[in-house]
């Protein structure tokens, strides 16, 4: 029979009412809290029983601390006398329980609870909480300004969309924590005035659903990468998982360890921040490193296979193409909204001088007919500028309506640059893609027709 296990609780720090109450649900399933930590709560079987728990808390401890400091060790002691036994302590949180239902309770003064309460809440939660908020409402503020400026590129890919649903969520988590905590210590302050205790609230629900549409989406995004994403992506994703898992357990038994060997509180942490920072930059340098020589080597590709590209210069211009060493190119960036393929083909001129055709083209794939007109408006509106810096000349791209029926869109544009006019490139939307092409010669009424078969249905 397995003797512990472990559980990812979602129970804000401050809740001690509902912790109480989780903690004896679980004795009386015959499990006892053991310790706290960075992969979630430790339990250990003992006989099932009904327990009566209290959670207090301890601001000068620390979660670095190798035991109970001697301020600690006198309020256990001072609890045992009262009936309580220690069972575990989670940074400046204690656990304590006791069989005796007329065991006389730890916490007496409201008063003092609550400042007790607060000066570990400013370390254990509003601080915490507070950085994250604002990286979280940062991230979300960046995300706003993609979906107005790119949301091609926004909704063509997953990991975006990810953090399009975990960013908001979790922004959303910090201001519910604080403000249900904040607003429990208000009234917990008029209650304690009058010698009164109040319950915490409970958030448990709330996080339950967040963490769960996290993970749900994390999940996706994973499986739709390794999935469909090209062999660089499939690879990147997973070392991203495994740097992740790893650095966070090695930090994890770092911290562990030299708690076991009873380091001081300052060196612990100094020694942990120190093999966190390193690890992270040497993993993180190690995982660029290994990609970028794999892929110099063959091993992994960041491009799919040149024989997927739909509209080939062979097809194009058929036995009049001229011979020579042509190179095909080819890159997918997709999502369940949006695909984003890019082809091209060219090659080096030949021996003989014979100048030889190159093709460029994106093609944009809008899956959810909700999002075409905002990509349309995208590439329409694109304003792409360059600047010369050797000569100072800024030169802006500009787009000209033309005849949509060669190509057999719905619309079409030919484009070119400001300083030079309009050359042989064209963006042309069709019923749910957009094609952005561009050609090193003037292409036939017949060859525009291939385009709109092959690239417009795509």
């Amino acid at each position: 029979m397995k003797q512990t296990k472990r559980r990812m609780e979602t129970l804000s720090f401050y809740d001690r009412t509902g912790i109480e109450r989780h903690l004896e649900k679980m004795a009386a399933k015959g499990w006892m809290i053991d310790r706290v930590d960075t992969f979630g709560w430790h339990y250990r079987r003992i006989e099932p029983q009904t327990l009566r728990f209290a959670v207090t808390y301890f601001p000068k401890a620390s979660d670095f601390d190798p035991g109970p400091t001697a301020g600690q060790q006198v309020y256990h002691a001072m609890s045992e006398q009262a009936g309580w036994r220690y069972a575990a302590s989670w940074a400046q949180m204690q656990f304590f329980y006791t069989n005796r239902p007329d065991a006389v309770p730890i916490e007496t003064d409201p008063e003092l609870e609550l400042e007790t309460i607060h000066a570990a809440m400013k370390k254990g939660l509003l601080l915490p909480y507070g950085i994250l908020l604002a990286i979280g409402l940062w991230w979300s503020a960046m995300l706003v300004h993609d979906l107005w400026s790119d949301p091609i590129g926004l909704f063509s890919s997953v990991t975006n969309l990810f953090l399009m649903v975990v960013w908001p969520l979790l922004s959303l988590l910090c201001i519910v924590e604080i403000v249900a905590y904040l607003r429990w210590r208000h009234h917990a302050k008029q209650a304690a005035a009058c010698g009164e205790f109040v319950d915490t609230p409970s958030t448990r629900l709330f996080q339950q659903v967040v963490f769960t549409v996290c993970g749900a989406a994390f999940a996706l995004s994973m499986l739709y990468n390794v999935t469909t994403g090209s062999p660089l992506l499939r690879v990147v994703s997973i070392l991203m998982v495994l740097y992740m898992l790893v650095l966070m357990a090695v930090v994890q038994g770092v911290k562990q360890l030299l708690k076991r060997k009873k380091v001081s509180r300052g060196v612990n942490r100094a020694v942990t921040l120190a093999v966190d920072v390193v690890l992270a930059f040497g993993m993180m340098a190690a995982i660029v490193f290994g990609t970028l020589r794999a892929t110099q080597n063959g091993l992994l590709d960041r491009y799919s296979k040149p024989e997927t590209l739909p509209l080939t210069l062979a097809a194009l211009w058929g036995d009049e193409l001229p011979k020579a060493d042509y190179t095909p190119r080819w890159t997918e960036d997709s999502s369940p909204l949006v695909a984003v393929y890019d082809g091209s083909e060219w090659a080096y001129p030949t021996e003989e001088g014979i100048p030889v055709p190159s093709l460029d083209y994106t093609v944009t794939v809008i899956k959810l007919p909700a999002l075409y007109e905002r990509c349309r408006a995208q590439l329409v509106d694109k304003k792409i500028e360059i600047s010369y810096r050797q000569i100072d000349v800024v030169t802006y791209r500009i787009a000209t309506p033309c005849d949509a029926a060669p190509w057999g869109a719905n619309e079409a544009w030919q484009v070119g640059w400001q300083d030079t006019g309009l050359n042989d490139s064209y963006l042309l939307c069709y019923d749910r893609n957009i094609v952005e092409i561009m050609f090193s010669w003037t292409p036939t009424d017949d060859q525009k027709a291939m385009v709109g078969a092959t690239l417009g249905a795509l």
